[in-house]
């Protein structure tokens, strides 16, 4: 019971500190580019988490899986380049939309895989289907204005939604047969490399700018990147997966009051919605039809 409720507490921090990372990669860009907070952000992460591997393998030494090391140089080559659009697409969008809303359309991700895997032969149920119009509707109202034009930060975070779920699938299939965090050490630092070419070519280097945003980046790099990451390991343990996920969709929240309290943004009625909606959808997509019909029969 206990290491119940330590997990869930974890997985709790672990939506806290990927809600308000959103913020961070705002306010770390106003004195850097996209490419170089995401260049900084990710080789810093992907030392951290060198550096915590020692502590998983004392917490996996009981594990009963094997580890396919050149599986997961293949696993990392493949995930890292993925890793990089997904990254970069969220991290310059920001310069166009807000926390909130990047935070929201983000939270798609739930909804875009079981499409993608229903591509792939897997049935996609009525009520999947219900929550992918419910979803449809609710980032509309987010993203299209009145005179119908949609904010170029909103299309990315989407696409990088989408990057996102084809990175979580590669990630599940890879997973049984990977060290996770050596995986995702070295998909961290692929993705910092390759994010360091347009930063080179594009935005330069500037120490000074650095230096300004190095609390931005330390907060994404090691928190988000390797302590959450490591949080969420460890409280999928003893919480049950369709659990886990809807306490972690609570990122989207943070999002939003991070966005409100440190970056003072607001959001219009219609977006207040249109947030509300999708909320609802990614919920109600992870909860199982005879949830309820459980509840029923206790009761009675």
């Amino acid at each position: 019971m206990n290491n119940k409720i330590i997990s869930t507490v974890l997985l709790i921090l672990c939506a806290i500190i990927w809600g308000f990372a959103f913020v961070a990669q705002t306010s770390g860009m106003d004195h850097m580019g996209p490419f170089g907070f995401s260049a900084i952000r990710s080789i810093i992460g992907g030392l951290s988490m060198l550096a915590i591997h020692p502590l998983l393998n004392k917490i996996n030494k009981d594990s009963d899986f094997s580890i396919d090391k050149a599986q997961t140089r293949r696993a990392s080559l493949i995930c890292g380049p993925i890793l990089f659009f997904a990254m970069n697409l969220q991290q310059y969008s920001l310069l166009y939309t807000s926390t909130g809303k990047a935070g929201f359309i983000t939270t798609l991700y739930i909804i875009i895989i079981p499409v993608m895997r229903g591509f792939m032969g897997v049935k996609i149920s009525k009520k999947m289907i219900f929550c992918i119009i419910g979803s449809t509707i609710g980032l509309y109202l987010i993203t299209v204005k009145e005179n119908l034009s949609i904010n170029i930060g909103d299309v990315m975070v989407f696409v990088s939604a989408v990057f996102y779920s084809v990175h979580t699938l590669l990630l599940a299939d890879f997973s049984p047969r990977v060290d996770a965090i050596i995986l995702n050490a070295y998909q961290f630092l692929i993705c910092g490399f390759m994010s360091a070419i347009p930063m080179v070519i594009f935005e330069g280097i500037n120490s000074n700018a650095v230096a300004q945003s190095i609390g931005s980046i330390l907060y994404v790099g090691i928190l988000s990147s390797a302590f959450a990451y490591l949080f969420q390991i460890i409280g999928l343990r003893n919480v049950d997966p369709t659990i886990a996920s809807l306490i972690l969709s609570l990122e989207s929240i943070f999002a939003i009051i991070g966005g409100f309290f440190i970056l003072n943004q607001t959001l219009t009625l219609r977006e207040t919605l249109g947030c509300l909606i999708m909320l609802i959808s990614t919920i109600a997509v992870q909860i199982p039809l005879d949830f309820f019909k459980k509840k029923v029969l206790k009761k009675s």
